[in-house]
């Protein structure tokens, strides 16, 4: 199609240039020259007419083309659901579980466990030692009384309780003297002494008070104070050391020392 109109538009530019040529020529050479004229009218005419012929137009075809393909129409017939509706059960489900019922048995409240004293068991160990029963000597420092002047003495140590026991003594000299105390016994234990063993080497201080009796012409009662010390010696003995104060006529004031046999109960 680009190759036919540029041939056309040659032919047609070239007949242009002979036309305007043709025009500017002047009469007298038209006139002298006949031959020229009539070859250039033939020329003019030769040019239109292929032109014309190089010029027709091609139309499109008016002839209707018939479509190649059948038009698509949506289906009208409906769809077939392919699934049951699902009704929601109207059978009452049983429970899985059955109920539990609470226990409703009393519980049976627990006592505390009773906390008795510590009973009185005579000649029994304290946490000071054993009981015992010994000799010993009297070294008096003042008074009139066998307490206040050196004599041979009996002591003795009762336990009673855990912590109590009774510690009666004689004082055996002119006006014989009976000591009856009773004391608070306490246990020390020195660091690195085996506690399980009554032959380690613990003391135990007590303190304690009872009653001073006077015999004789001066024979007199009144109270006493009493504190001391015991020391066990071995599984058998235990050494003793105390000081006794007897309010009697006068204040009477002894220091005993004393060795004592150890027995358990009576």
């Amino acid at each position: 199609m680009n190759v036919k109109f540029f041939h056309s538009t040659a032919i047609v530019f070239s007949f242009a240039t002979v036309v305007a040529v043709a025009s500017e020529l002047p009469a007298s050479a038209q006139t002298a020259n006949p031959k020229i004229s009539t070859s250039a009218a033939a020329l003019k005419d030769r040019l239109r007419v292929n032109t014309i012929a190089q010029a027709d137009p091609t139309y499109p075809s008016t002839q209707p083309s018939t479509p190649t393909t059948d038009p698509t129409y949506p289906s009208t017939q409906p769809s077939t659901p392919t699934t049951d509706p699902t009704y929601p059960s109207t059978q009452p489900s049983t429970p899985t579980t059955d109920p539990t019922t609470p226990t409703t048995e009393p519980t049976t409240p627990t006592e505390p466990p009773a906390t008795n004293p510590d009973p009185i068991e005579p000649g029994s160990s304290t946490r000071g030692g054993s009981s015992y029963v010994g000799v010993g000597a009297n070294i008096g420092i003042d008074g009139s009384t066998a307490l206040g002047d050196t004599n041979f003495t009996v002591i003795s140590k009762i336990g009673l309780t855990n912590a109590v026991s009774a510690r009666p003594s004689v004082i055996i000299g002119d006006n014989t003297t009976i000591l009856i105390p009773v004391t608070y016994d306490f246990n020390l234990q020195p660091t690195g002494i085996d506690t399980g063993s009554e032959a380690g080497s613990i003391f135990a201080p007590y303190v304690g008070g009872g009653l001073g009796i006077s015999t004789g012409d001066d024979s007199d009662v009144g109270p006493m104070l009493t504190a001391g010390v015991d020391v066990p010696i071995g599984e058998q003995f235990t050494a003793n050391v105390g000081a006794n104060v007897g309010f009697l006529d006068d204040t009477e004031v002894g220091i005993q020392i004393g060795v004592g046999y150890n027995f358990a109960g009576f």
